[in-house]
């Protein structure tokens, strides 16, 4: 999600906290998503962060919502992000983001 409206006069994607994409930003998201009862749209967004993290390099501390790429400006070797992916990649794939199973699928016991 980006920071700031593309619509907003001051909208920047590349300027800190004037459009750029967070991961720390999404996260929260994820959580009011969940808290809401919107698993479906949790997930997605959480899919899209993992996927927009996972094309880089770098962990950087915000990324272009245009481009999917780092933001020139961006911290490198951004800890808070790598955390952030990482907690994501557990709740995503072995938590409470899991996809729910579906009709018919086997459950393990």
């Amino acid at each position: 999600m980006a920071s700031v409206s593309a619509k907003e006069v001051a909208y920047d994607p590349e300027t800190m906290w004037r459009g750029p994409t967070w991961v720390n930003v999404n996260y929260l998201l994820i959580e009011a998503l969940q808290s809401a009862a919107q698993g479906n749209l949790a997930r997605a967004l959480c899919d899209r962060t993992l996927d927009l993290v996972a094309g880089q390099l770098d962990m950087v501390e915000y990324y272009n919502p245009e481009t999917g790429g780092a933001a020139a400006s961006a911290a490198r070797g951004f800890s808070w992000s790598a955390s952030l992916f990482l907690d994501l990649l557990l709740r995503r794939f072995g938590g409470d983001l899991a996809d729910a199973p579906r009709a018919g699928d086997r459950v393990p016991i």
